[in-house]
């Protein structure tokens, strides 16, 4: 007699979530969109060798893995609803403009930062917005690394280098912070707001940071190997740091002086290798220099003539310091670096200036007019 057959567990079908299997073709994708950020990292090293302000940014590349694994599982999470996410491809668009203009003007902190967030998007449109969203603070982790970011602060800011190191370290420790706060409570920001505050804060920032920078006038190059009535100008010779530094760029040094106020002035006729032209506060902070201010003004010299130039007042060693930059092109004189570098071409002859004397007893309107004196000579 047979016995009754007992019925066997029906297999549960797996479930939706143990059925999807990663999507590994849209990883690998999210993962090249970061070739364009790789491409400027022997760029970046170089850096971190050469320039004093840019020596310790690669505790920022070391933030950026750390935050970036905290982040993981919401890639991993988001990746696997398998959609991707076209409206990613405006900020992929936005981002590949920034990087093609950077190329072209051989802006390394444009390339570097546009090639940062171009991988964003890459991630944004392969994983979703959820794993977008959850590597913000990654990103801007590493964005606190790039080139010159503490140069600007220092800028901006008429703060020393180091007290922008700390500043930008707490920035990247607020960076984990917040990725902390987002995995514990899995909050997401809805994306078109987060575009519109952006977008807000971005105009904000450019307005700015952009004020005075446009001031420009006729061209100004001075023939500093003419005799001028009641001064007395020789040309003093290269030191092999100059020579080093201005490698590929034709450079003059000349001292001026009326018999009370002395002047320095270096003229740097720019090479097709535009990275030896550097901010004149940027140099001055590299050599110990506090500065106190820093400003693009329209100055008139005595003869009418207008002159924009990126007037800088520093103290080196205890000694007050007036400096004038101007940079010369074919047709314009500019006072602004960043106008100058946003106008640069190698196709077209460009002369960088700067001029620098010492400020006796405290007599800052007498080292200035000193100056503006000389200059209305040319």
């Amino acid at each position: 007699m047979n016995k009754p057959v007992k019925d066997m567990p029906t297999q549960e079908p797996a479930s939706d979530a143990s059925a999807v299997s990663l999507p590994w073709e849209r990883l690998a994708g999210a993962f090249l969109a970061g070739i364009p950020f790789w491409c400027t990292l022997p760029y970046t090293v170089h850096s971190w060798r050469s320039s004093p302000m840019d020596r310790l940014n690669w505790i920022f590349f070391l933030a950026f893995l750390l935050v970036a694994a905290c982040g993981t599982p919401a890639i991993m999470d988001s990746v696997k609803q398998r959609k991707l996410d076209w409206f990613a491809l405006l900020a992929a668009a936005a981002a590949a403009v920034l990087y093609a203009t950077g190329v072209m003007k051989q802006i390394y902190m444009i390339r570097i930062l546009a090639g940062t967030w171009f991988w964003w998007t890459g991630i944004w449109f392969f994983c979703g917005w959820k794993a977008a969203w959850a590597t913000i603070p990654a990103f801007g982790a590493l964005s606190l690394g790039c080139t010159s970011t503490t140069f600007l602060m220092c800028r901006h800011l008429l703060i020393q280098p180091q007290t922008a190191l700390f500043l930008k370290l707490g920035a990247a420790v607020l960076c984990a912070a917040v990725c902390a706060v987002l995995m514990l409570t899995d909050y997401v920001m809805n994306r078109e707001v987060f575009w519109f505050l952006l977008a807000a804060g971005a105009i904000l920032t450019g307005t700015l940071v952009s004020r005075g920078t446009g001031k420009t006038a006729a061209a100004f190059r001075p023939d500093l190997t003419m005799l001028v009535e009641g001064f007395t100008t020789t040309e003093t010779p290269l030191t092999e740091d100059t020579i080093r530094f201005f490698e590929g760029a034709t450079v003059h040094q000349y001292t001026v002086s009326d018999g009370v106020f002395h002047a320095s002035v270096l003229e740097v006729k720019c090479g097709n290798d535009i990275h030896k032209i550097h901010p004149a506060s940027h140099c001055l902070r590299s050599s110990g220099a506090e500065i106190l201010s820093e400003s693009v003004v329209m100055h008139t010299l005595p003869d009418g003539r207008n002159l924009p130039v990126t007037e800088i007042r520093s103290r080196i060693h205890g000694t007050p310091i007036l400096t004038f930059v101007w940079y010369t092109g074919p047709e314009e004189t500019i006072g602004s670096f960043y106008t100058f570098r946003r106008k640069w071409s190698p196709s077209e002859q460009w002369y960088s200036y700067q001029i620098v004397t010492e400020v006796y007893d405290g007599r800052e309107d007498s080292a200035r007019k000193f100056l503006l004196d000389l200059l209305s000579k040319y």
